[in-house]
């Protein structure tokens, strides 16, 4: 499904004076970064586009196993609802992926055909969950398996609940014994799941059962016998639209102290999906000092700011990241 919310009328009047500045990603790193800027006055120098390849608005990844227990509904962790980006006259290309930028002509080529210039881009993909090599994993047309899931999205989250209803399913096993992967069997136990969970990835060597899933192998122990597979085993940025376009990319992209992509003039990156000095991080409160870095170069609200690293950059006492919501 595509939804696009395009700005009122009205507010595109002297919209040829402002600069377009083009977001892809509107999660939690691209709105944050957006928020920014519009709280430096943004909305009045920028004509601001957002891809994101999800068709909703931004919300709280944290709050996923809250959804996952029935704790929460999904309107409960909605950050900023469809209706915010109309307000802020923000054209969103909601379920729309951008596969390529054009730094030279300065164009971003989304999946539905949509070309759209920008005279300041940034790039917020955030990650993705790594499935790590496991022997039928997938179906022959390469597709992840029916019953197998990840926990990353809220159709993630939308999927596994519906697979937990039935009730011929009643055994899960998750694969990670990280935050995520503790999060979920926790979520599952909630909803009446017997759960086991298997703290590396690389101690499951095989998912089990042809037409369905039956159990997980196990390396140097008994099989588990299982019906539903949640893998949890970490997350690598999404760099994909970078590398096809030509970016410094390493572990992921590579930024400067201002979150500027290296080598490039008007590209920037925040997020997951960011190297800065050798560093990835994958945490909510790194995000908002890059985001808040990131916005006060854009706006010209403070030229001095920098991301030095996490809890290091160079901001006005007023300007702190917060504490994880």
């Amino acid at each position: 499904m595509t939804s696009v919310l395009d700005r009122p009328q009205a507010a595109t009047d002297g919209a040829a004076s402002r600069r377009r500045l083009v977001v892809i990603g509107n999660g939690m790193a691209g709105a944050r970064a957006v928020e920014e800027v519009l709280a430096r006055g943004g909305g009045g120098q920028l004509d601001i586009t957002m891809f994101g390849d999800e068709p909703y608005g931004n919300y709280n990844r944290i709050m996923l196993s809250h959804v996952l227990s029935g704790e929460a509904s999904d309107a409960d962790i909605f950050l900023n609802a469809l209706p915010w980006y109309r307000e802020n006259n923000i054209t969103l290309h909601a379920g729309v992926r951008v596969e390529r930028v054009d730094k030279f002509s300065k164009h971003v080529f989304a999946g539905d055909g949509r070309v759209v210039p920008y005279d300041v881009l940034i790039i917020a993909t955030g990650s993705r969950s790594f499935l790590p090599p496991m022997d039928g994993l997938y179906t022959p047309s390469g597709s992840v398996r029916h019953g197998v899931f990840t926990f990353r999205t809220l159709d993630d989250t939308r999927r596994m609940v519906q697979f937990a209803r039935q009730e011929h399913h009643r055994r899960a096993v998750v694969i990670g014994g990280g935050s995520p992967g503790l999060e979920a069997a926790r979520g599952l136990q909630a909803r009446g799941i017997d759960v086991a969970v298997v703290h590396s990835g690389s101690h499951a060597t095989a998912i089990l059962g042809k037409d369905r899933i039956t159990g997980v192998r196990l390396r140097d122990k008994p099989d588990l016998d299982r019906d539903m597979v949640v893998v949890a085993a970490g997350i690598r940025p999404n760099v994909d639209v970078a590398v096809v376009s030509a970016l410094a990319v390493e572990r992921a992209i590579v930024v400067d102290d201002q979150l500027r992509v290296m080598d490039e003039e008007d590209i920037y990156a925040v997020g997951e999906c960011v190297q800065h000095r050798g560093e990835v991080y994958g945490l909510v409160a790194p995000l908002w000092e890059q985001a808040a870095v990131l916005a006060d170069h854009i706006t010209g609200a403070d030229r001095t700011a920098a991301y030095l690293g996490s809890g290091r950059s160079l901001l006005p006492a007023s300007l702190a990241a917060p504490g994880i919501p």
